[in-house]
């Protein structure tokens, strides 16, 4: 069962008409990891921003429809797409501290962001939250939560994220490119916690990334793109095991130098 159907998908830079993104249809299963990858520059981030509503300034959507829950998305109103927002679909990027502001400390933050949504008492919020810290191995949450984000290193901020998701049950997580630039046991740690709301909470993740090896590690399915197209899309396995695109057999040759299976 799909969650959500991105059908014929067209982004565009509206000065130059620029094409960004182009005709672009792919599905994403309820319950299931879908990793979208490319190179800098192949429209997956795009692609990503178009289905939050959050396309930088200049660049529209200019055809096709993004399905969720049998709605339209482009249809959304102005406060309809806000309430979408965080509730429904949560995302993480790859700056976390910029998603924070730098003044508060972050047990208000994320209070704050889940009243929005949700009614949720100060106690009753401070007990859920804590429980989620200790559940994805976050140690001393309450002094954590006392800090401000700056005082957080970058792997911390995005587990801080992923509690927040966590906190808010959305149907659909989509993370952009959340483990570039942290350290390997932050990036591995960051993976099993998505991982882990994945098969324990049965939320459905939409992971942007360049990085094959992210791809083997996380993903059920897989959308590959290329100069704003997709060139190919399957499950993991047969992405792996049977790639038809030389752009593919290319990026798994160049990511991994020794057999699949032993990746996988």
């Amino acid at each position: 069962m799909n969650i959500l159907e991105v059908k014929g998908l067209k982004i565009e830079e509206h000065q130059n008409k620029k094409i960004l993104v182009n005709n672009a249809d792919f599905e994403i299963e309820k319950g299931k990891i879908t990793c979208i990858v490319g190179e800098s520059g192949s429209g997956k981030t795009m692609t990503a921003m178009s289905i939050i509503g959050m396309l930088p300034e200049g660049v529209k959507a200019t055809k096709g429809k993004i399905i969720f829950n049998g709605e339209n998305i482009f249809s959304f109103s102005k406060e309809k797409l806000r309430n979408f927002r965080g509730k429904k679909i949560f995302s993480i990027f790859q700056n976390s501290i910029n998603c924070f502001n730098p003044s508060v400390i972050m047990e208000t933050q994320i209070y704050d962001m889940i009243c929005s949504h949700y009614n949720m008492d100060k106690k009753s919020f401070q007990e859920k939250i804590i429980n989620i810290m200790r559940n994805i191995n976050l140690k001393k949450p309450e002094v954590l939560l006392k800090q401000y984000p700056f005082q957080l290193s970058g792997g911390m901020l995005q587990r801080m994220m992923i509690a927040s998701a966590i906190i808010m049950e959305p149907d659909i997580i989509i993370a952009d490119e959340p483990t570039t630039a942290l350290d390997l046991v932050s990036q591995k740690d960051i993976l099993n916690q998505l991982k882990m709301i994945k098969e324990k909470l049965s939320t459905t993740v939409l992971m942007i990334t360049h990085d094959f090896g992210v791809v083997a590690e996380i993903a059920d399915n897989v959308v590959i793109m290329r100069n704003g197209n997709i060139i190919e899309r399957g499950t993991v396995y047969n992405i792996f095991d049977n790639p038809k695109e030389d752009y593919t057999k290319i990026l798994i040759d160049a990511t991994f130098k020794r057999e699949v299976t032993d990746v996988c």
